[in-house]
């Protein structure tokens, strides 16, 4: 008696895992986080007045992995945190705070300009429910080839 194995279904098994695996690795962050803090300062305007945000913003940059088989460009995740700024109130005196975090993906490139919103919110009486937009402007700077993120400049404005 004669018994057939069949050979065509463990090679095509194989060629899907390499191919998985391969496509799947490419996901994982390459290295390290790098991190600067950026100074931050502008006057968001406003009802029921306007108000002068300055701080430091902490900006984490991580190097994504991407397929250079498909031709992808690399990019860089970034992780924009505001916890350390804060604003008064330019007619009250009011303090303002913000607890915003925000992460933007972004093609990795020398110089890079990121604007994100952010809530603004009295401290005191209305609290979140007197929330108003900032607006923060970013210039970053990256060693494009090592990836990580080298310097940058913030202002804060109306949106």
């Amino acid at each position: 008696m004669e018994m057939h194995r069949p050979v065509f279904a463990p090679i095509v098994v194989s060629l899907l895992v390499a191919m998985l695996g391969g496509l799947l690795g490419d996901s994982r962050p390459a290295r390290a986080d790098s991190s600067v803090a950026v100074a931050v300062f502008g006057t968001v305007d406003g009802a029921p007045e306007r108000v002068y945000v300055s701080g430091v913003a902490q900006i984490t940059s991580r190097l994504m992995k991407t397929g250079a088989k498909f031709n992808h460009p690399r990019s860089v995740m970034l992780s924009i945190d505001l916890h350390s700024v804060s604003g008064q109130g330019l007619s009250t005196g009011a303090t303002y705070v913000t607890e915003s975090q925000e992460e933007v993906m972004r093609p990795l490139v020398a110089s890079d300009q990121v604007e994100i919103t952010f809530p603004l919110y009295s401290e005191g009486l209305g609290g979140l429910t007197s929330a108003r937009a900032g607006l923060a402007s970013f210039t970053l700077t990256f060693d494009v080839g090592t990836g990580a993120l080298t310097g940058g400049t913030a202002t804060i404005s109306t949106p």
